[in-house]
């Protein structure tokens, strides 16, 4: 990622110790984006919006699950920043909780943005975490599977760019029937194109499937498996480090 930047430190966190949590924070993700998601096709914008350095990082220091301060104060700094940025990745090393608390913590923080005076609602808000069993049985099943990230993360997309990914999906518009030809009056009759989330999670499944969840897996152990040591030698060198995330295997 072109775009790597870090929350200010909570006053109980020495700086270099913050400064070497970023780094092996933001090493463990950039693994994870680009050895999982583009190497398996889970995103077809990933690389793109990766190397094209469109996708702004923060990693935030909170460890509390109520702590949503530096949260809200970045989100108040994408509002604002110039030029503005659609995609962006709230990563969190130090939070220990699990997939669904997580997406509660989620739930709370998008609540409090949206209904705090600067109304912060201008990003979609998708929660990653590195806990989640493959689940076969219907592509929607399957995305916490795909989502899993080293460390708890919010991804973060602009309303506005969602939109234009989705296309027109309502109101009307003039038809004149007199152009269409035999074949368009049979295209009318027939059932409207899926929603490109919809074809993307039938096609991460279809990946996941032909890759076979063990080789998925294999990559996402080594990951977790060097996060872990990257946090072993913070706790040797600064005395903490982050929680143990859960060997994906």
């Amino acid at each position: 990622m072109r775009v790597m930047s870090v929350a200010p430190p909570v006053d109980s966190l020495d700086s270099s110790f913050a400064r070497d949590l970023a780094h092996a924070t933001l090493e463990a993700y950039e693994r994870y984006a680009v050895e999982v998601v583009e190497r398996f096709g889970f995103c077809p914008w990933a690389r793109a919006a990766r190397e094209s350095g469109e996708v702004t990082l923060r990693v935030v220091f909170s460890a509390d699950l109520d702590d949503f301060d530096a949260s809200l104060r970045l989100l108040s700094e994408l509002h604002r920043q110039t030029p503005p940025t659609d995609i962006a990745l709230f990563i969190y090393p130090l939070l220990d909780l699990d997939r669904l608390d997580f997406e509660d913590y989620a739930r709370r923080l998008r609540q409090r943005a949206e209904a705090g005076p600067e109304k912060l609602d201008a990003f979609a808000m998708a929660a990653f975490h590195p806990s989640a069993s493959v689940d076969l049985s219907h592509p929607d099943k399957l995305v916490p599977y795909v989502r899993r990230s080293p460390d708890p993360t919010l991804q973060l997309v602009r309303n506005s760019a969602l939109s234009g990914i989705k296309g027109l999906t309502h109101g009307t518009a003039f038809l004149d029937v007199s152009q269409l030809s035999v074949d368009a009056f049979k295209a009318l009759e027939q059932p409207p194109p899926k929603a490109v989330r919809e074809r993307i999670a039938e096609q991460n499944l279809a990946t996941v499937r032909d890759a076979a969840p063990g080789a998925i897996d294999a990559v996402l152990r080594d990951i977790a498996r060097a996060r872990e040591a990257a946090h072993a030698a913070l706790l040797v060198r600064h005395g903490r480090r982050g929680p143990p995330r859960r060997d994906p295997g």
